[in-house]
């Protein structure tokens, strides 16, 4: 492991008005000390203990501080510029006596980081020099590092760029692996990494990036170190260090983050949804990794090549970035199985293990950003998508937008209508105190199994709801089994009524088969699609010896007079009126019917048995409002 680090120290803090004004800027307090002891203290924890602070502005004030750097277990020297050489200048200076390899930290900026994941893929790249680079919310002012498709840098793009410039959304984040034969290549006297060198050495020399979702913030004003501030004390950066078991909330790309034009294959016919900036940028707030996994056959076609994808990928990110959101990495796989088309890539038609509904482009995630998968979740529009998504042992959403998921034969854990709506849900966990407070009330009761009702309304949650429950009573170690009364829904061809629930839901057969299923018989149902293009093959029900809860989940939950008093728990979903209709115009329009359907559908139902489930809600025992505003 490299054990030398260079921090540059010299700035004055100008943009940081009175804060610095009798202070160098790597001395300004960050939770009751200066932002370089912070850094000093990320040295040590990645076994750095030889630390050479390049000092100008009131270098006093350092030395006078940090003195040999015995009180950090580290040793400490110092050069002190006698006038201002800029990021480099230094290195050329002392360039006789540098290391073979080293560390270059800036002094404003506060990191946590695990730097072994970055030396391991320098050393793998055969790099002179490897710059750490992230996404960030705001890459039109940044200083953009574009790379091949091997992450060598091939140009470095300065702000202030071209508005018409596309590159992806990679951000130099000042925190550099430099070699010794890199100083060679410097100019005497004040010069800058960023602005100046990089540029030029790009050409010269294999410089690497290294993308990182790990914590590094610039806190070069006073906004920038009261975020910096308000996020250590919130303890953010060292949950994002990857030595920390990180959980990501994967993206499918067509189809749920943009418009599915049918194998887009030029930048300009990628349209990202209206909502999804918003949505990422609230993942991006959150302790969640924004990483999308996306099959792209594309490249196999023939239609462009892995460098045209980039392109594409590049205008993604652009459009992300207008709506101050970016993905913290994108996998995608080129490959397709079936050869014999004129165009095709004929080495990129094969079998592969990346290509979903395989988990590959999840599993490679996970391993280089130490993601628990079992904490994670994939939204996506296709069953390849939850099919992968389940493989790879994350919880799987559904949405409604592009694909729709149809024709699938997997059922998502969850179904919303977005991305919008599916990231709101899991970073809300509107239900989880609902959910905590059950477990609490039955892991020490001796009845088994203790049943629950979950009755409402079609569109009001309650599928969403029960799901919710069943995977956090699973989570704390019960069997729960969860039954569905829409399987016993019965087919429209075979009704003499289209608004009579007893005939629907087949009320005699559904009582019959649920006390002889709690009995300890298995029941198979009718089987119900929720979306007429689904087939879902129907369950088979049975209870064991080790189920401790059974959720009995549906609009006629609380109509089963013959079975009200089994429940345990008794528990309706409701909405106001405007969610009431949002959903239901959001879930038929899905299922394929007009507006006009809708509205007559509403009309038919709304006295024939809305207003009849309504009724139910006097019988539970409580009252779960589901709305989402």
């Amino acid at each position: 492991m490299v054990t030398n680090a260079y921090i540059l120290c010299g700035g004055k803090g100008t943009r940081m008005g009175e804060l610095a004004y009798n202070l160098p800027k790597p001395m300004l307090p960050l939770m009751g000390k200066p932002v370089l002891e912070h850094i000093i203290n990320q040295c040590v924890q990645n076994g750095i203990n030889r630390i050479h602070l390049i000092t100008g502005f009131l270098s006093n004030v350092i030395e006078e501080y940090f003195k040999d750097g015995n009180n950090w277990n580290v040793e400490i020297q110092y050069f002190r510029e006698a006038e201002p050489l800029g990021t480099t200048g230094a290195f050329k200076v002392l360039e006789a006596e540098l290391p073979e390899i080293f560390w270059v930290f800036y002094g404003d900026v506060v990191f946590d980081v695990d730097l072994k994941r970055m030396y391991d893929f320098h050393k793998a790249k055969k790099a002179r020099m490897t710059i750490a680079v992230h996404p960030n919310d705001h890459p039109y002012d940044s200083d953009l590092i574009e790379t091949d498709l091997s992450d060598r840098v091939i140009q470095v793009h300065p702000k202030p760029h071209a508005p018409e410039l596309r590159v992806r959304n990679l951000v130099n984040a000042a925190l550099y692996l430099v070699e010794k034969e890199v100083i060679h290549y410097l100019p005497t006297g004040k010069s800058d990494w960023g602005r100046h060198q990089l540029p030029k050495l790009c050409k010269e020399l294999p410089i690497y990036a290294w993308r990182t979702a790990e914590y590094i913030k610039d806190m070069g004003t006073p906004d920038r170190i009261q975020k910096v501030e308000a996020d250590l004390k919130a303890g953010k950066p060292q949950r994002r260090n990857l030595r920390q078991m990180q959980k990501a909330i994967f993206l499918d790309r067509d189809g749920v983050l943009n418009e599915d034009n049918d194998l887009i294959h030029r930048p300009e016919q990628l349209k990202v949804f209206p909502f999804a900036a918003e949505a990422v940028r609230k993942i991006n707030q959150s302790d969640y990794l924004a990483i999308s996994v996306t099959n792209q056959s594309v490249v196999a076609r023939g239609l462009t090549d892995e460098a045209g994808l980039n392109r594409i990928h590049a205008e993604l990110d652009f459009q992300l970035a207008e709506g101050h959101a970016y993905l913290d990495d994108l996998y995608y796989c080129p490959h397709h199985p079936d050869k014999g088309f004129e165009g095709e890539v004929v080495e990129l038609k094969i079998e592969c293990e990346c290509r979903k509904p395989k988990p590959g482009m999840l599993l490679k995630a996970a391993e280089r950003y130490n993601i628990d998968l079992k904490e994670s979740w994939i939204i996506g529009d296709r069953e390849s998508d939850i099919e992968a998504g389940k493989s790879a042992g994350c919880t799987t959403a559904g949405v409604m937008t592009g694909n729709g998921l149809k024709n699938t034969r997997i059922a998502p854990d969850f179904t919303f209508y977005s991305v919008a709506e599916a990231v709101e849900y899991i970073l809300n966990e509107p239900h989880k105190t609902l959910a905590e407070d059950l477990f609490k009330k039955i892991q020490n009761l001796s009845k088994q199994p203790y049943v629950i009702a979950i009755a409402g309304n079609t569109g009001t949650g309650k599928s969403t709801l029960a799901t919710y429950i069943q995977r956090h009573l699973r989570k704390n170690g019960l069997s729960v089994l969860k039954v569905e009364l829409d399987h016993w829904i019965l087919a429209p061809e075979k009704r003499s009524s289209a608004h009579d629930l007893h005939e629907i839901y087949q009320i005699n057969r559904l009582e019959k088969d649920l006390k002889e299923f709690l009995e300890g018989k298995s029941v198979t149902p009718t089987g119900y699609q929720r979306n007429p293009t689904w087939k879902i093959a129907p369950p088979m029900y049975q209870l064991t010896s080790e189920t401790d809860v059974v959720i009995v989940e549906g609009i006629v939950a609380l109509m089963l007079k013959n079975l009200v008093d089994i429940y345990d728990w008794k528990l309706f979903c409701a909405v106001s009126e405007e969610t009431f209709y949002k959903n239901l115009y959001q879930l038929n329009r899905w299922k394929g019917r007009t507006d006009g359907e809708i509205e007559r559908m509403i009309r038919l139902r709304k006295s024939s048995e809305y207003d009849v489930i309504e009724k139910q809600a006097n019988l539970a025992d409580s009252v779960i409002w589901n709305d989402k505003n």
